[in-house]
């Protein structure tokens, strides 16, 4: 249940297919002190083992609606759904939105919750409105994506009581109209040659699956969780001091905001780390940002010792302290 193929146990583990179930878990008092879990690609059992109820969807249903006057097309689709099968499909049927997520393992209601992102594309660029549960008043409502405070791999759902909201479902807001996100430098340069109506929702998607697989380890084969930390974000001018301390020029992006956004791949190379291990948990070679399970017989312990010896090393390079993006249970 997670791609990280670690061993770890839990209380009790429930799946459901319908709100009603869902409804029927809350009434029977299931859900008190349950965790949710989505497509498991970026959750972290540190210790192997917990008492908790663990509880996972698996409706993956969808729907897609006929283009409106604007070319808009809604897709709704329930938590279970996986996000690179949305991307497939709606590709196939060239449909611009979802074409550069493709390639994430995770599920909607995952999504939904971290704000997931590649490619130039996060999900809250596309989401209207998240369906959710609450877990406190047993009510079913529907959450605007206004009102969900989407950041950089955060949303309202992380912060106000985390595990309140079960998310059911979404509805993103997809197009006919040709819409590349050419925002990605790699990206822009693999279709620079290629003439603009010949530019598609499955070509993109083809060229973010070659750029991703000559990244990360598919979890198929070497367990990992993707990116294991976010690429830090600090204001313009405590970046320019770190250069300066450092004699170095460390590759960031300056937003209109003034705040520099780090690479922590580049961070955690330049640091020494890439030899790093801990007893089964490796850094991916060809990614940095990633900690694999790469023996097959990792513990959570030593992904966590891992993630703690490359903190500690960026730190004392840099002063630049990393934050890990898998969630740790």
């Amino acid at each position: 249940m997670t791609t990280f193929g670690l061993k770890a146990e839990c209380g009790r583990f429930i799946e459901y297919d319908s709100d009603s179930d869902l409804l029927a878990l809350w009434n029977d008092g299931l859900l008190r002190d349950a965790m949710h879990i989505g497509g498991g690609s970026n959750l972290l059992f540190t210790d192997g083992h917990s008492e908790r109820t663990i509880i996972h969807c698996r409706n993956n249903s969808f729907s897609l609606s006929d283009p409106d006057n604007n070319g808009h097309v809604t897709l709704r689709a329930a938590s279970g759904c996986v996000v690179d099968n949305l991307c497939a499909i709606t590709a196939a049927r060239s449909l611009w939105g979802m074409e550069n997520l493709s390639g994430i393992p995770g599920e909607i209601g995952g999504a939904a919750v971290q704000n997931v992102g590649a490619y130039g594309t996060e999900f809250c660029d596309l989401a209207l409105n998240v369906d959710v549960f609450d877990t406190v008043n047993g009510k079913f409502s529907t959450i605007p994506a206004e009102d969900c405070r989407y950041g950089y791999r955060d949303s309202v759902f992380k912060h106000t009581a985390p595990g309140r909201y079960i998310i059911t479902g979404a509805t993103l807001c997809l197009s006919v109209e040709p819409n590349p996100r050419m925002g990605y430098a790699a990206l822009k340069e693999a279709v620079s040659n290629t003439p603009s109506e010949a530019v598609t929702p499955a070509l993109i998607r083809g060229i973010v699956i070659s750029l991703r697989d000559s990244k990360l380890p598919s979890p198929a084969v070497t367990g990992s969780a993707g990116s294991f930390f976010k690429n830090p974000v600090i204001p313009a001018d405590e970046y320019d001091m770190i250069c300066r301390n450092v004699n170095r020029v460390i590759p960031a992006h300056i937003t209109p905001a003034g705040y520099a956004k780090i690479s922590a791949a580049w961070l955690i190379d330049n640091s020494g780390c890439k030899p790093l291990k801990c007893g089964g948990a490796a850094l991916w070679q060809q990614q940095p940002l990633v900690i694999v399970n790469a023996t097959g017989n990792a513990t959570g312990s030593d992904v966590v010792s891992l993630e703690q010896m490359v903190r500690k090393r960026v730190f004392d390079t840099f002063g630049i302290d990393l934050m890990p993006e898998v969630i740790h249970i």
